[in-house]
Parts: C-alpha cells; structure tokens; sequence
C-alpha cells in the first residue's frame, strides 16, 4: 500500500442509514451501488424484496446458535438488534434484485484483493465497490461465537462490523458513501486496510448489463 496515488472519487449517491436502517448498512450500499450503475432501487425495496433474512442467534441451554451471516442476515435491519452479513449474502440479494426488476447485471464477490488492486480494476474503471470493514475503520474484535444451524460450524462475529461503498481513493486516504458518516467519507489507508482485513478481505462489485 505504499504506491503514489493521485485523486480518483465516483460521484455515487449517498443515504443515511440512521432515518430508517440503524443495522441495515449492507441494504443501504447494495441500494447505492444498484442506483449509481442506474438501477432504480431503494433500501426498502431491498430488504422487504431481495435481502435473504433469518431469525438471530439465540441461547439454548447455554449454548449460542444462529444462523451463517455469510448466506443470510439474522434478524431485522431496520431495528437497532439487527446483526449484519456478508459478500454471498448481498450478491445474492443483489441477483434476486435483479430477477425482480429485469436487469442483468454482472455481481461478482471479490476476496483476498488490496485495496490498490480494488481502485485499479474496479474504481478506475468506474466501478464503485461494496466493502465490508468496520465502523469508522476502529480496530474489529471478537464479539460472540455461535454454531452455525444445520452446519456445527464456528461462527466468529467481529464488531463494529460495518457494510459501506468504495467510491475512491485521495493520495493516502480511501474514500466512501458511507452510510453512518457521509457522502464522501475519508479514511486512512493504514486504518481502512486494518478493518477490511479483519472482516476477511471480501467485497462485491456490480457491473451494470441489460436484461
């Protein structure tokens, strides 16, 4: 990460997720990024429509289980009790968004890839990219383990787990609609890195197509 960088910021749309999805930060961004490759879709349309949802963890017997938040978002986004998900679960959203309203995008999860490589394959070809990190990039720690429903695996929740768009980069800042800080939220590459890598280094990217 140590490479010169110029200014290179898309002009996105930008909503703020307190009005109406206090956990809803993955609806928001897939909104955003669906509306700035010009697709008419709103948060609400998302969640009530395209968003795959389950029940949230839960302890029986002194055990925590719940659902995998990588396929499905457990509870609900527009309360303050909502948990969050990850990359299959909004590119699947995503393609379900499409099938709705008759687009054909390109949705794509992206893991394992710097941010350098994001803004030059993605940014610099117009593409905005929905990001999982952390709110206001703080340092992620380990919140709650749980089983995994019908699976026996480990679930690892991490907070402040937090869903937002890569817009750009600013020299040695990268930017984003964020949808708890604004429009064209700047932060450091040091502390972006940190926080995108502590949530597993995964994204998803949206190439706009015609059905």
């Amino acid at each position: 990460m140590n490479q010169k960088r110029g200014t290179h910021i898309l002009d996105c749309p930008w909503l703020d997720q307190r009005e109406k999805w206090p956990t809803g930060c993955e609806s928001v961004s897939a909104a955003l990024c669906l509306q700035y490759a010009g697709y008419d879709v709103t948060p609400d349309f998302f969640i009530d429509n395209c968003l795959p949802t389950a029940d949230p963890p839960r302890c029986e017997n002194g055990v925590w289980r719940g659902p995998d938040p990588r396929f499905s978002y457990p509870g609900d986004p527009r309360t303050e009790d909502g948990w969050g998900c990850f990359a299959p679960a909004v590119r699947r959203g995503i393609e379900t968004c499409a099938s709705l309203c008759g687009f054909d995008p390109e949705v794509r999860e992206l893991y394992g890839k710097s941010l350098d490589t994001l803004f030059r394959e993605e940014i610099d070809r117009g593409r905005p990219v929905i990001l999982f990190a952390t709110m206001g990039m703080r340092p992620p720690r380990e919140y709650r383990r749980w089983i995994v429903d019908g699976a026996g695996e480990l679930c690892v929740w991490k907070t402040p787990m937090h869903c937002l768009l890569l817009i750009g980069y600013d020299g040695d800042e990268a930017v984003f609609s964020d949808p708890l800080a604004g429009a064209r939220q700047h932060y450091s590459m040091a502390d972006t890195v940190r926080a995108y890598r502590g949530m597993g280094s995964q994204a998803v990217a949206v190439r706009a197509g015609i059905a």
